[in-house]
């Protein structure tokens, strides 16, 4: 049976905690204060209520803000050129995925346009046999399970033939329940039943 790989992005192929967040959080929140007329700190609070509640920001602004253009709000709170000036991903990355055996697709929460420069910024489109980000499977988030199935139905593959490689343990959980293999991208190991490995990098995955 082929060997399908597929891999979160932020905090899994590239160090997004290393300034990204930050700067989308600060976007985010911005946009909030200007659109939805709050202060600093109820946009914050709102944007990490919505977060916490649906799995993204956008999905809250989605359900209870319906004048919002969702892609100009993507759009802002995604500036490529600040974005780019922030990333950072391990050495060698290209290398260490061209040695993993088996196809390979991205799976993300961010939207379709934010991950393909992201791959290409590092040089690793090529690399893969395709990319979802959330707009690909009708705007649906991790851990939701609709949104693993539609990513597998898009492929043409069962869920039992994936791997799912992320840093989030609620994801990881989902795949798990769907019949998926999973690799939890970081440096600490929990004793979590639904985990079937551990990496804190790429190049140690291939070893796998």
């Amino acid at each position: 049976m082929e060997k399908i790989w597929l891999f979160d992005l932020d905090n899994t192929l590239h160090h997004a905690d290393y300034g990204v967040f930050d700067l989308i959080n600060q976007k985010m929140t911005q946009y909030l204060m200007e659109h939805l007329h709050l202060d600093q700190h109820a946009a914050s609070d709102l944007r990490l209520q919505y977060w916490h509640q649906y799995g993204a920001t956008l999905a809250g602004l989605e359900k209870h803000h319906p004048h919002i253009d969702i892609q100009d709000f993507l759009r802002a709170s995604h500036p490529q050129e600040e974005i780019q000036a922030l990333l950072v991903a391990e050495i060698r990355l290209p290398e260490s995925l061209s040695a993993i055996d088996g196809r390979k697709f991205v799976f993300s929460n961010g939207p379709s346009f934010y991950v393909q420069y992201i791959l290409e910024h590092l040089s690793l489109l090529p690399l893969f046999d395709g990319f979802f980000g959330c707009d690909a499977f009708d705007n649906l988030y991790k851990p939701n399970p609709i949104a693993y199935q539609t990513v597998c139905q898009k492929i043409g593959v069962l869920p039992q033939q994936c791997t799912m490689v992320d840093d989030s343990i609620a994801n990881l959980k989902t795949a798990k329940q769907l019949g998926m293999q999973t690799i939890l991208m970081s440096t600490h190991h929990p004793q979590e039943d639904f985990i079937d490995g551990v990496c804190d990098s790429i190049h140690a995955l291939k070893m796998i």
